[in-house]
């Protein structure tokens, strides 16, 4: 199970001998910190720094400064772990995310259910239980520790920044755990050796890459062979096509816009040929119909033409090959989309946001929130499920939508609230995806 990254900040070896332990003894615990340890760089260098504005410089933080914060943070985690989850504690939340607990389950494990900060409302199920518990036992802790004795900063605990860092850090960890847990954390002390031998054997037999950063004199007689030379940024890509685009008095950017803060703020610093289908899909399965269905000026025909016109783009100027993902895009999943994204629309077109906040529904005690899946539908009642808690609630009245266009596998992120006699209605849809979509929101 090798993790692909885009640039290795703890090598393998460095993370062994660091460890104190012979290859032979790690487990599958310390590859999954290895994997957090790296991931966590990778994602505060190519996310949640580049997308800080009028940061404070003295809270940015260098390569080197990204590595050693990861490091401690695994190594808290490590040690959270191993005393907790897998040592005394019998909630095995690391393994049963989407599992409910009851007060009886806080009281064996020797816990007290309480209101919680860092928008941590309610411990209904133990993935809330464990966000909280990396947040106090092992985030805050090792990231306020980092900023005031490793760079010597007078922090505040509240500082916006240090925040903002400490969520970012607790969803990513909480994403790794539901990603790789029931592969490495089932058996958290099952041998793992054959991983990091695979990795330690890559180390030794890679070739570095290509440093064109590099201000030593270049020999200009020689022809730049395409291996010397440095990849295209698919961020870089996206603002070239915009500019060939100005020159065009009717051409609208809203798309690639969109597009450039996916790429920046999810996907990261990526060669245009490294772009994957399962990045184009979840652009238009998810931030596409979450971000522009509730703009009225948006015109779906023209944007998804816009954007096949990009990717058109690419594949002359970069050889990307991108039209291909395009052309499955359109047979599989374009239609699903158009008739969600028109759904969304059109709700948004006759509901006012202001005026649901005022209504007294707003505050009825029996309102839930989620993302609910379309299981059946009873004359002009829907059967519905959470796709991450699995309730289920029927007869749900839906006509705040053209519920003609509804179909079984749509997803609507709303919040409903009970309607008398067991039934239930909407009353607030933010979005509805197609079903494709539910892959990329569990």
């Amino acid at each position: 199970m090798a993790e692909q990254f885009h640039k290795i900040y703890i090598s393998a070896s460095e993370f062994v001998k660091a460890w104190e332990k012979e290859v032979y003894e790690l487990t599958n615990l310390d590859y999954f910190i290895y994997l957090t340890m790296n991931t966590l760089a990778e994602y505060l260098e190519t996310i949640f720094f580049p997308s800080q504005r009028n940061i404070d410089e003295q809270f940015l933080l260098d390569n080197d400064e990204i590595t050693n914060l990861a490091f401690h943070l695994g190594d808290n985690l490590q040690l959270f772990f191993d005393k907790n989850c897998f040592g005394i504690c019998s909630m095995n939340c690391p393994i049963q995310l989407d599992q409910k607990i009851t007060s009886e389950d806080f009281l064996k494990a020797g816990k007290v259910p309480e209101n919680m900060e860092f928008t941590v409302h309610s411990c209904s199920i133990k993935e809330h239980c464990l966000k909280y518990d990396l947040l106090n036992y092992v985030i805050i802790d090792a990231i306020l520790d980092f900023y005031r004795y490793d760079l010597n900063i007078s922090a505040e605990d509240d500082h916006p920044i240090l925040q903002q860092l400490i969520q970012f850090v607790n969803e990513t960890m909480i994403d790794l755990v539901r990603r790789h847990g029931n592969h490495l954390l089932v058996n958290p002390q099952e041998n793992a050796s054959s991983y990091f031998e695979n990795l330690i054997n890559s180390e030794e037999t890679t070739w570095n890459e290509y440093d064109f950063w590099s201000f030593e004199e270049q020999d200009h007689n020689e022809p730049d062979e395409l291996w010397k030379l440095p990849n295209t940024d698919l961020f870089l890509a996206i603002e070239e096509f915009k500019q060939l685009r100005k020159s065009s008095v009717t051409a609208r950017n809203d798309i690639l816009e969109l597009f450039g803060k996916f790429v920046n703020g999810f996907i990261g610093s990526i060669d245009v040929k490294e772009l994957s289908y399962d990045d184009l899909e979840e652009f238009l399965m998810i931030v596409l119909p979450t971000e522009m269905c509730s703009e009225q000026q948006i015109n779906f025909e023209r944007e998804v033409e816009s954007f096949s016109n990009f990717l058109k783009f690419l594949d002359y100027q970069y050889e990307a090959n991108l039209s291909l993902y395009w052309d499955d895009f359109k047979t599989t999943l374009l239609s699903d989309l158009k008739r969600t994204f028109y759904l969304g629309q059109a709700y948004h077109k006759n509901n006012s946001y202001v005026d649901y906040q005022l209504s007294e529904e707003k505050n009825d005690p029996s309102i839930i929130d989620g993302f609910f899946e379309i299981i059946d539908r009873v004359e002009d009642l829907f059967v519905i499920e959470d796709i991450h808690l699995k309730d289920q609630y029927s007869l749900v009245d839906l006509s705040m939508l053209e519920i003609e266009s509804v179909l079984p596998g749509d997803i609507l992120n709303m919040q409903i609230v009970e309607n008398g006699d067991d039934k239930w209605k909407a009353i607030w849809i933010e979005c509805v995806f197609a079903p494709k979509s539910k892959y990329y929101l569990l």
